[in-house]
């Protein structure tokens, strides 16, 4: 069974169509890349992938389980996230609040404490950041706190 499973997978923005059966696997484990020119469509696979936009047809399953027509804040209970391009910290709060509002469901909060110590063992550097405006810190930090907020959320 393939973590995220796409099948013929076709999608877009109201009559625009975008998506034109798109198909691919991604095991557990894998590091997968997704690259292409400007207008591709890869901002908008992941934008299905996540809820975001919806499929016109095809398929998307994570962890064996269909996603297709899930809601993106069910998708997310679900443990999966998609972190945006551009970062969209809260600049003037701290980095420790930005990774705490990764956390917001009921579920995330109860194992925000174990999450945020994997945050710390992937980058260290927030650890020593934690009480530091999010909006104060270099491009590479900021993106950091962004995949560290996406980590803290999961619903393992």
């Amino acid at each position: 069974m393939s973590l995220i499973a796409i099948e013929n997978l076709c999608a877009g923005y109201g009559e625009i169509g975008v998506l034109f059966d798109v198909s691919m696997r991604v095991e557990a484990g894998e590091v997968v890349s997704i690259i292409g020119a400007n207008g591709a469509g890869k901002s908008s696979l992941l934008k299905a992938l996540s809820g975001l936009i919806r499929p016109s047809s095809g398929k998307i399953t994570f962890n064996g389980e269909d996603i297709t027509k899930l809601p993106a804040d069910e998708i997310v209970g679900r443990g999966l996230i998609h972190v945006p391009e551009g970062r969209r910290l809260f600049s003037l709060m701290t980095v420790f609040e930005n990774l705490e509002m990764g956390a917001f469901s009921k579920r995330a909060q109860k194992d925000f404490k174990k999450n945020l110590e994997d945050v710390h063992n992937l980058f260290p550097r927030l650890k020593e950041r934690e009480k530091q405006l999010a909006g104060t810190l270099s491009g590479g930090e900021q993106q950091m706190v962004a995949i560290g907020r996406g980590v803290s959320s999961p619903i393992k």
